[in-house]
């Protein structure tokens, strides 16, 4: 059984030239391989390689010069601004030691965790929630880990430990994937008796949910996280770059 769904061929070049670029294997101002290298790197026909090289060339991610070839543009910097203080705690706070861990293992998929996912209801996942103090992130955050129990080989997201690195640096080391985008739902409801517990809320309390659906370069659903917080009194202000 393949650990994950197997990506269209030209996704799986481009995923790792993306990788080689951020990386800095490919520098700025480098020049690619020609197509025919990456035909036989990759062992694909030229179109599928052409087909990864104009996707990466959309992205921002590199420049074809006439004569010569493709020029490496480096990282694109709309991909590279910064997200909402919340999203990068949820995606890159480390454990350790400024978390709880609540719980973790094999779960059936809810029927939101499995559209979320692209999978069946009932599908296992590995889920794991954390309590993140208000030291490691202003406020106290209850959030939930999940991914496909078939996607989870190699990685600790099972285990009762904490972990000394954030859930998304943790899956791209362990799994050697790359990170294309991540999605964020924001919606407001009325905190469960359990996570009143959690949080030190009053009973039926507000609360914000950040719902984060990190994507491959293929699009593929990688990690889940179900993010849960206070609305604090003073209200919620993220500043964004216009320009």
């Amino acid at each position: 059984m393949p650990i994950e769904p197997t990506a269209a061929k030209y996704a799986s070049i481009a995923d790792a030239l993306q990788h080689r670029i951020d990386s800095g294997a490919y520098s700025v101002g480098a020049m690619l391989p020609s197509e025919a290298q990456l035909v036989r790197e990759f062992d694909a026909s030229r179109s599928t390689v052409v087909r990864a090289l104009e996707y990466l060339r959309q992205l921002g991610y590199i420049e074809g010069v006439q004569g010569k070839g493709r020029v490496v543009l480096g990282r694109p910097s709309a991909l590279a601004s910064q997200p909402p203080g919340r999203v990068r705690t949820a995606l890159h706070a480390a454990e350790a030691p400024d978390a709880t861990l609540i719980g973790a293992g094999r779960a059936p998929a809810s029927a939101r965790i499995a559209a979320t996912l692209s999978i069946p209801v009932g599908e296992p996942v590995v889920a794991r929630q954390r309590l993140f103090t208000a030291a490691a992130t202003g406020w106290l955050m209850l959030s939930t880990v999940y991914l496909p129990a078939v996607a989870s080989s190699g990685t600790a997201f099972h285990l009762p430990n904490l972990l000394r690195e954030g859930a998304l640096d943790h899956l791209e080391r362990r799994r050697r994937l790359v990170a294309m985008d991540v999605a964020e739902r924001l919606s407001v409801r009325s905190a469960s008796a359990r996570e009143s517990v959690l949080l030190t809320l009053e009973r039926r309390s507000s609360l914000l949910t950040s719902l984060l659906v990190v994507r491959s370069v293929a699009g593929h659903p990688l990690l889940v996280i179900d993010a849960a917080f206070p609305v604090p009194a003073q209200g919620l202000e993220e500043a964004f770059t216009l320009r």
